[in-house]
């Protein structure tokens, strides 16, 4: 018999995290199909489509014209195109916006709702799916397909996966757990993604911040020797004069606290608070702790004390 322990209200770091299934309900998964599809995605993406095998998944993001990015996602082929798996609350209108200029070209652009997808980490994540498949992606290979479920790995923070699957495939493999596992929803994989440096991009905070303000250029999500795609005369601007002034960065503190999404990020210079960045995400960490991802000003002094504007909590950067 399975033993499924609910972990519905507590959230663990990486290093503390037992062997863990996580539902991703924050995030959804778009299918991208037709002969044109790859042609397509490289007039839209920041990465080179040339250059992602069949083997390897990538993240790179969606952008306006304006060089701001609406969506970050994780790409990779999946069926007869491709799949990408981002935010849930952007997902409709990224889905919008990237089909408007598809008049002429010969895809479909859908969201998937009928698929399922889950996380697995924690100690032993990767010989527990062993039990249940035959071969498991790693760092040679991090997209394995295995009839129809897709296996997706990731290195950081540390080794875990993201299964694509149906939903009756999932019940399948949930009534074939036969031993104690943890149960979580997707506040565990959001502090996971928070952890390994991934940006988060809601819906809220979409349209607001170039690539490199939010670290796509050091996570090698963006292409500068490809030809043209949205924003990329913006984007090209800034990596080749240098002129990014801003950072994607990791803060915790103490407390109970509910600021909403989007909202500024202040410090204390020459002893006054002032606005030197905004708030990307927030999760609890297990009872006490406050985790959340931030866009900051490069110009700050990172040794110094923040807090989220209208809250006293004191936050500090994390090593």
């Amino acid at each position: 018999m399975s033993s499924f322990i609910s972990l519905q209200n507590l959230v663990y770091p990486s290093h503390e995290l037992s062997l863990t299934m996580i539902l991703l309900e924050e995030w959804s998964l778009t299918y991208v199909e037709g002969i044109d599809s790859k042609k397509y995605l490289q007039s839209q993406l920041t990465i080179d489509m040339n250059l992602l095998s069949k083997t390897h998944h990538t993240l790179c993001a969606y952008c306006n014209f304006n060089g701001k990015v609406s969506s970050t996602m994780h790409l990779f082929h999946y069926q007869k195109g491709y799949g990408y798996i981002q935010r849930k609350s952007i997902s409709k209108i990224q889905i919008e916006e990237i089909h408007k200029y598809s008049i002429f070209s010969k895809i479909k652009i859908n969201e998937l709702n009928n698929m399922f997808l889950v996380g697995f980490a924690g100690l032993n994540a990767r010989s527990f799916l062993l039990n249940f498949f035959i071969k498991i992606p790693d760092k040679n290979c991090s997209v394995i397909h295995e009839n129809n479920t897709t296996i997706l790995w990731y290195r950081e923070p540390s080794e875990r996966f993201l299964l694509v699957l149906s939903f009756s495939d999932f019940l399948i493999l949930k009534r074939k757990i036969n031993e104690n596992i943890f149960f979580n929803n997707s506040k565990q994989w959001l502090l996971l993604d928070m952890e390994a440096g991934f940006p988060i991009i809601d819906k809220i905070c979409s349209k607001r911040f170039t690539p490199q303000a939010i670290n796509l250029d050091k996570l090698n999500a963006i292409s500068f020797k490809k030809g043209c795609y949205y924003g990329q005369e913006t984007i090209a601007r800034i990596f080749f004069k240098k002129i990014n002034k801003y950072f994607l960065c990791y803060l915790t503190s103490t407390g109970n606290i509910f600021p909403e999404i989007g909202v500024f990020i202040e410090t204390q210079i020459n002893n006054k608070w002032c606005k030197i960045g905004v708030l990307l995400s927030i999760v609890y960490v297990k009872s006490q702790e406050i985790h959340i991802q931030v866009v900051l000003r490069k110009s700050i002094d990172v040794n110094n004390s923040f807090r989220i504007y209208g809250f006293k909590n004191i936050f500090l950067i994390r090593n």
